[in-house]
């Protein structure tokens, strides 16, 4: 498909309004470095509009961005050999750093969300995607298959494990503030 020069500047800039805070917000969550999502992000923004032709439903034009953003970060790590960040202290300061600001900061959601993220950081990378763009990007079973490039089937058998490997961490988190709790 081809557009005007003017025409496709104003389309691609429509497309990355639409996208880019769900796709950065879904990597940050999952790989924790917000510089490295950033790069990740653009990178996959710049190469999906090189390749825009190869997209074929256009309507699934951010879950393609997601799907090669994933897979940018993916290779960044690896090239890179850069540490996911983990720490309580490193989260905090990201959140803070963010601009993020809670509507009200002892609401029951904000607790809610920070022990979410709290035990997300604590899964390995794979967990982290999973469920992050099941449960925070909202796609479809075929949508996260589509962008992780694997069958439904096994985006089901992922999400199962995931989800039990975050409850597990979850009651391990829960026991290990009610000791502290205690004074132990």
């Amino acid at each position: 498909m081809f557009f005007p020069k003017d025409k496709k500047i104003q389309l691609d800039e429509e497309l990355y309004e639409r996208c880019y805070h769900r796709v950065f917000n879904a990597l940050n969550l999952i790989i924790r470095d917000p510089e490295l999502a950033k790069d990740a992000v653009q990178e996959g923004f710049y190469k999906a509009f090189c390749n825009f032709n190869q997209l074929r439903e256009q309507n699934k034009f951010c879950a393609w961005v997601m799907s090669i953003a994933i897979n940018q970060a993916k290779n960044m790590l690896q090239k890179n050999s850069r540490q996911v960040l983990t720490s309580e202290t490193e989260l905090s300061n990201q959140i803070n750093s963010s601009g993020y600001n809670p509507p009200d900061p002892v609401s029951d959601l904000v607790l809610l969300k920070d022990e979410v993220e709290n035990v997300l950081t604590k899964l390995n990378v794979a967990d982290r995607e999973i469920l992050v763009l099941k449960y925070f990007s909202d796609y479809s079973t075929e949508e996260i298959a589509a962008i992780l490039e694997i069958s439904t089937q096994n985006v089901n058998q992922r999400l199962r494990r995931a989800r039990e490997r975050y409850r597990i961490k979850n009651t391990l988190n829960k026991s290990s503030e009610s000791l502290e709790g205690c004074g132990q």
